[in-house]
């Protein structure tokens, strides 16, 4: 064996980067392994101070003698009839299954070796950790039906051997490689265009260079879907060789960023980039770039800790519909029944939050509830002279501002509207809807199963009071609202 090359030892894979003597094995040979799962290390290539060779990742080598056995290494074509048309059937076929005297008739097993061996017709094939090393030939006339192809966790020496696959396939538009540490991403010349016809590429885990990165819209000039979470990425800009207008979404995730990175072009390309996942990072903030193209936003697991840092988020993202802010600081911090509320007060035009559904009934009753919050002082870090805010009151009007809210009577005067007409009541401010129910039922005599309020707006607006746990206030109900008794 050459240093270095893949390989796997009772299915834990690593790359050999050193063959050689080692103090503590006078008579063999040591191998110095880099395993992919960094927990196996003990060290970074060094033994008694001398340093045998170096490691990617830190603290993530160790020696074993060289006697050990190796998992054994196989090409794609042997993996994939290993996986779909595995040999053991033609033993069990030639082997009689007895009952006593009996011969058992072999119902069925045709069917398995019919549908085991149509190899032409697989159109998804898995070989996820099967030690696949090599390519093989003659693959176009062997399984020209290959649309989805998952090569993860391999011991492909270099990109040029998937690319070898790869060409020889037709039909193939998905390829996932996660998990694949090549030791070169080179293509000879002749390789160049091998994945210009893929949509989706999954490389997480693969510690990907950023100098390949810059490269991605090169190798894989048609992809659309692009994973490349779990490779350490970090500092606040990806920086591409040329644009990659077919891109639409791009996963970012597991990585080290700290804000959101600028993904750089050249000549301030467009991008078409629609949904970008940069879930589990360190992001405490916005990047120096506006992605306008964006309309669906991961940021769960980041750590934002102030509502002021959505404003530059917002600014950031300004086509953004579908947010998820699951397990920040930010989020943590406040009731469950009020999360909702606060992204949708804060961060404008949103349909979906959390991967829930927002209808608009739902979202104008969240933005009223957090304009009355803003309205009273309870939300301190709210910029009442920034775009969000003017918004807000364009759509809904100016609340009372908080020392008028003080002087309120603890009494609301309300008109209630029936079938058999409308009166003028008082009721305790504070109220929670539920309550409110109760009080109709007494006046009108109607079952509070059956009662629905809805309040009427001077302008027209009309909002079901359909959450019974929350208060008027919530529902911007005060003196003179006029409220509709259905039931």
């Amino acid at each position: 064996m050459q240093v270095p090359t893949r390989i796997s030892l009772q299915s834990n894979l690593g790359t050999l980067r050193y063959i050689g003597p080692l103090p503590i094995w006078p008579n063999v040979d040591a191998y110095g392994i880099e395993w992919d799962d960094a927990t196996r290390g003990k060290h970074s290539g060094t033994y008694d101070g001398v340093e045998y060779f170096q490691t990617v990742v830190p603290d993530s080598a160790s020696f074993i003698k060289s006697t050990r056995k190796l998992d054994r290494k196989v090409g794609f074509e042997e993996a994939v009839r290993s996986r779909y048309a595995p040999a053991e059937l033609d033993e069990i076929e030639k082997t009689d299954i007895v009952f006593g005297k009996k011969v058992a008739e072999r119902v069925g097993f045709d069917k398995i070796r019919i549908r085991q061996s149509k190899l032409d017709q697989l159109s998804m094939v898995s070989l996820d950790g099967q030690c696949v090393a090599y390519p093989s030939d003659n693959l176009e006339q062997l399984f020209p039906s290959i649309q989805e192809l998952d090569l993860s966790h391999n011991l492909f020496d270099s990109l040029a051997d998937v690319a070898r696959i790869v060409v020889q396939l037709p039909r193939l538009r998905i390829i996932k490689l996660n998990g694949n540490r090549f030791v070169s991403w080179e293509l000879p010349p002749d390789l160049t265009g091998a994945f210009s016809s893929l949509s989706v590429v999954s490389l997480s885990f693969t510690l990907i260079p950023p100098s390949v990165i810059s490269r991605m819209p090169e190798i894989f000039p048609a992809v659309q879907e692009c994973s490349l979470a779990e490779n350490k990425l970090s500092g606040s800009e990806i920086t591409f060789n040329q644009p990659w207008p077919s891109l639409q979404i791009l996963d970012l995730s597991y990585s080290d960023f700290s804000t959101v990175p600028v993904l750089v072009f050249p000549d301030d390309a467009d991008m078409s980039l629609s949904v970008l996942n940069l879930s589990h990072n360190r992001i405490l903030g916005a990047g120096a770039d506006v992605m306008k193209s964006v309309r669906s936003l991961d940021l769960r697991h980041n750590q934002i800790t102030s509502w002021t840092a959505l404003d530059g988020l917002r600014a950031q993202f300004p086509g953004v519909r579908d947010l998820r802010l699951q397990w920040n600081p930010i989020i943590q911090s406040l009731d469950e029944d009020d999360v909702q509320a606060y992204i949708l007060g804060w961060w404008g035009g949103l349909t979906m939050v959390n991967s829930i559904k927002v209808s608009e009934k739902e979202r104008m009753s969240s933005e009223l509830y957090f304009m009355s919050k803003v309205g009273k002082g309870q939300i301190k870090d709210f910029d009442l002279k920034g775009q969000r805010w003017a918004e807000l009151c364009e759509t809904y009007g100016a609340p009372i501002a908080p020392e008028e809210v003080k002087k309120k009577s603890t009494v609301l005067k309300i008109t209630f509207v029936t079938s058999s007409g409308e009166e003028t009541r008082r009721v305790p401010r504070g109220l929670t809807v539920q309550r409110l129910k109760l009080l109709v039922a007494k006046w009108y005599r109607i079952p509070v199963a059956k009662i629905n309020l809805v309040s009427v707006f001077s302008d027209g607006r009309e909002i079901a009071l359909d959450d019974s746990l929350r208060e008027l206030d919530y529902y911007e109900i005060d003196d003179g609202s006029v409220i509709r008794v259905q039931g």
